[in-house]
């Protein structure tokens, strides 16, 4: 009798099985959440450069006539109280609750982007003004432009602006500059001599850093730091008052022209004198100065014979004409005079506008 066999697989590698488990897909709202933050850290990257680019779009095509005067000094003021704001919120204790956080975060970052844009608007509309009035060829106004342009490329750059404006001593330097060069610019355009104009804007900016110095401070600290504050405040009048002003072009006024002659017509000089003539027995000195509608101010004509005063002659500019308002002084000669004649136009506070020199020979009066 046979034996019976169970029939069974032949040998051999047994099949691969693939016990792991299916992939689970990534939810979609992990999806979203890391779009949200590359999107959120591209616009992170590109925002300072949108920044800049709409910054200098719009100091090129900014208004700056006598209608946007007001609007300028308003923003004078306004910045100060939006840095406040800023030290306000940086100050709050951080909300619990997620939308609040949410809230807090987007009311600090508005302020500071609404600042910066005022910031920018009182610098970019100061500048031509004060580039107009600058006589380059003097150092004081050199190094007043040079600050000033550095200023406005400050403003442009967002995280630049932000780092300074978050520091605690150097805070106020940028809005304290911005109010001061726009308030020299527009104030006279309302009805203010550049005299009155330097020191209002003086007075503001050195209140504005005083009070932003007090308020930077930790609270336990700002008691203490008001007789520093103080100084802060005095520390830009006391300079106009000790001969600072001259480091001031005298914004929004300008020199268009000035020559030197012996006959004069129509407030303008007949034939100009030439350099190293024969000295005329009457030197006169006519002036073209600019400045728009509205502006009136007391300005002279200082006189100076080989770098001493001789004369200080008070003119009368009204403003409006763009090839400027024509002004005229002379001096008296004596036939044995010579020398280097210097005459430069001046505010009553020691803005200078420009000048002009010449030198003379003695003359020989004929009988």
């Amino acid at each position: 009798m046979e034996e019976a066999h169970n029939s069974q697989p032949p040998p051999g590698p047994a099949p691969a099985v693939d016990d792991a488990a299916p992939a689970a897909s990534e939810p979609p709202q992990r999806k979203f959440a890391a779009l949200r933050q590359r999107a959120l850290s591209r616009a992170r990257v590109l925002a300072p450069w949108f920044s800049l680019s709409v910054g200098v779009l719009s100091a090129l095509i900014m208004e700056r006539g006598t209608k946007a005067g007001g609007r300028i000094a308003a923003a004078a003021i306004a910045v100060w109280l939006l840095l406040l704001l800023q030290r306000w919120l940086a100050g709050i204790p951080q909300p619990q609750r997620p939308w609040l956080v949410r809230l807090t975060h987007a009311a600090r970052r508005s302020s500071l982007m609404l600042t910066q844009s005022l910031l920018q608007m009182k610098l970019f509309f100061a500048l031509p003004f004060f580039v107009q009035a600058a006589d380059i060829t003097e150092p004081p106004h050199a190094a007043f432009l040079l600050v000033l342009v550095a200023m406005c490329g400050a403003s442009l750059w967002d995280p630049l602006t932000e780092r300074w404006l978050s520091r605690r001593y150097i805070a106020s330097l940028l809005p304290a500059t911005a109010s001061f060069v726009a308030l020299c610019a527009v104030l006279p355009g309302l009805g203010l001599s550049t005299f009155a104009s330097m020191w209002i804007a003086a007075c503001v900016g050195g209140a504005g850093a005083a009070l932003l110095m007090i308020v930077h401070a930790p609270p336990g600290q700002r008691l203490s730091r008001v007789p520093y504050a103080v100084l802060v405040a005095l520390a830009l009048p006391a300079a106009l008052a000790l001969g600072a002003s001259r480091f001031v072009p005298a914004a929004p006024l300008r020199l268009v022209k000035i020559e030197f002659g012996n006959q004069l017509r129509d407030h303008w000089i007949v034939q100009p004198l030439k350099r190293g003539g024969s000295a005329p027995a009457r030197l006169f000195c006519a002036t073209a100065i600019a400045s728009p509608l509205g502006v009136r101010d007391r300005l002279f004509h200082v006189w100076r014979k080989d770098g001493v005063v001789r004369a200080r002659i008070e003119l009368e500019v009204r403003g409006g004409r763009e090839a400027g308002y024509r002004t005229a002084s002379r001096i008296p000669l004596g036939p044995a005079e010579s020398g280097r004649f210097k005459c430069t136009v001046e505010t009553a506070g020691g803005q200078l506008l420009g000048g002009k020199s010449i030198r003379l020979t003695a003359r020989e009066d004929r009988t």
